[in-house]
This record gives C-alpha cells, structure tokens and sequence, in this order.
C-alpha cells in the first residue's frame, strides 16, 4: 500500500473513533481555570478549548486516543478538555498523552438522579420511611406558611429569562458562593442572552421559592442531551431555619419525575450533603485537560498544580491546629 493511501487509511480510522462516541456538549470556549488558594481566587486563565463532555459515563472508547484528538485541534486552539473521564484512567498531576500535555487537577465526583418510574417511587426508594417523613413534614410545614398555595415557580419562556435572572441574582449576591468563591449566578447581557437562546430550545428551567410573596431560593438548571443539569443554586442565609434549598429541590425533583423528558437530574461535579441524600447514584471521573506542548501551557500549568498543591498543605496544617473553621469564618467576614 502507498504511503498516501496509508495515511487516509489512518485519518479514516481516527475520524470514525470521535465520530462512534456520543456527546452531550461538544463546542470550542474560553475555559477558566482557576488559582485558588483556600477560598481565595488569586487569579484566572482563560485557555481556548474545545470541550468534549460524553453522553454518558463510561462509554466505550473514552477518552479517545491522541491522534484522535489532536486532529480536533485547529490552530488558534490551546488544547482539548474531555470532561468525564473514568477516574482509573490516570492520576491527578502532570504527563504527556501522545504529542499533548496531560493535566488533572483532581479527581472529582459526580452524584445525580437517575429519573425514571413515578416521584413516589423514588421517594420511597431513596429515603428509609423516618427520613422520608420528615422530609414531606419540612415540606408540608412550608406550604403551610404560605397559605397552602404552591410556594414554587418555574421559569421556561425566553420573555420570562430577564425577570427570573433578576430575582434569582438578588439572593446569589449574597451568598458565600458568589462572595468568596466567585461560583454564583453570573450577571449581565451576555448570561441573559445565553438564557433566552436556551429558552427558545426548550432546554432552559429556571425555579423560584418564595415565602410569603418574597423570593428566597433558586435554582437555574440547563439541558444536554437527556440530562437536566443543576447548574447554580443560592438561597437568602437569613432564612436557612425554613431549609428553604431542601423544600425547592424537593419540589425541583418532583417536577422533572412529572414532566418525563430526561433521564438525569445531575448535581454537578463535588460533594455535598443534600447530593448524597437526594441522589440515586455517584460516579467518580476526572476533568482531563490535554494542552498544546508549548513552554507557556507547561508553566502554567506546573502553576496551578503548585498553588492547588499549596492550598491542600495549608487546609491540612490549619485542620490540624483545629483552626480552619474560624479562618475559613473570618475570610467570609472579611470579604461580607
């Protein structure tokens, strides 16, 4: 065989390996990544990337190889993000992947809602009968403040987007997520405008609580494919004694189970107590970053890995002195 047909032979062979996987996102963005001492932000990059998030967890052939990716890349690209990778596929840290940098900052955990069979169902399923009670008491006791009308309200319309973003953006601005982690509801024209064109898809639902007419927890969720993301949520401090987070995502599940158009309700990557108690499964992953080989990615890169590095050895060193709570309490002040 001639070396041209040889090389279509391969581009042929490596062209049908991306094209066999199925994706739930697969766009070219500006990623950040974050330098992040505790709770501080110090700093962002913004590398170009085109990220590859799979349908579905351990499907077969991922992550692709690295010729497959790298003729993904075209030439104002920095690299690739595969989101989603088995977590036994490589360690956190540095390396290379063929012709790439290989980069892992940590390995991560996803919990969601596998949606299918009735909202009953799953209650009982999910929740032994004493958990179970006492959630429906925390909700019923809710409703009850209320009058007995649904306390709730549900977002989908692009002319809707603009009043919900507004509501939701006066609890996100004070919460701890938006103060110190820079993580809460972005704000803006551009945000708004990416809620609408996700409105007029119908892929856009945004939740209200409110209590006594006034709004006190949201939730803004985004479709993939089957999945319903739980993107961003916040509710107001001043009225964490009413689990005003607990009452919208009860509510939240019970109108995803009713409306039967996704499969997966999921919480997004990390650990928290409402995922682990709502949740019906958990899955470990990695995000795997795969960079350009350039003197610029490796530098920042080895930057990031010390930084995250150096955060990990401080939180240890405060935990071990037993004064982690009150440092972490007094950057909240501060930054208040």
């Amino acid at each position: 065989m001639k070396t041209s047909e040889t090389a279509a032979v391969v581009a042929a062979s490596v062209a049908s390996e991306l094209d066999g996987l199925e994706f739930s996102m697969r766009r070219q963005q500006a990623v950040r990544l974050k330098y992040r001492l505790g709770e501080w932000v110090l700093g962002a990059w913004y590398p170009e990337l085109l990220v590859l998030d799979p349908a579905r967890f351990e499907q077969p052939g991922w992550p692709a190889s690295c010729a497959a990716l790298e003729a993904q890349l075209s030439g104002k690209l920095d690299g690739l993000l595969c989101r989603k990778v088995p977590a036994s596929f490589c360690e956190p840290g540095l390396g290379q992947y063929g012709g790439l940098i290989r980069y892992v900052s940590h390995r991560d955990v996803l919990h969601y809602v596998a949606v299918g069979g009735s909202f009953p169902e799953y209650l009982k399923q999910q929740f032994s009968s004493k958990p179970r009670q006492n959630l429906q008491r925390s909700v019923r006791r809710f409703t009850e403040r209320q009058g007995g009308g649904a306390p709730w309200e549900v977002y989908t319309a692009p002319e809707e987007m603009e009043r919900f973003l507004t509501e939701a953006l006066a609890i996100s601005k004070q919460t701890y997520q938006t103060r110190l982690l820079d993580a809460g509801l972005p704000s803006g024209p551009e945000f708004l405008a990416q809620m609408q064109a996700l409105a007029e898809q119908g892929c856009a639902r945004g939740y209200l609580l409110r209590d006594q007419g006034r709004a006190i927890a949201f939730a803004w969720c985004r479709q993939q494919g089957s999945r319903l993301i739980y993107d961003t949520i916040g509710y107001l401090p001043e009225c964490a004694s009413h689990s005003p987070g607990t009452v919208l995502l009860y509510h939240l599940i019970e109108d995803i189970f009713a409306l039967g158009r996704h499969s997966i309700l999921d919480f997004g990557p990390g650990e928290a107590q409402y995922k682990s108690l709502f949740a019906t499964h958990r899955q470990e992953f990695v995000d795997l970053y795969l960079l350009k080989d350039t003197f610029k990615h490796k530098f920042l890169l080895r930057l990031h890995r010390f930084v995250a590095r150096l955060s990990d050895a401080l939180g240890e060193l405060l935990q071990r002195y037993g004064v982690k709570k009150k440092v972490k309490a007094w950057i909240r002040a501060l930054k208040a």
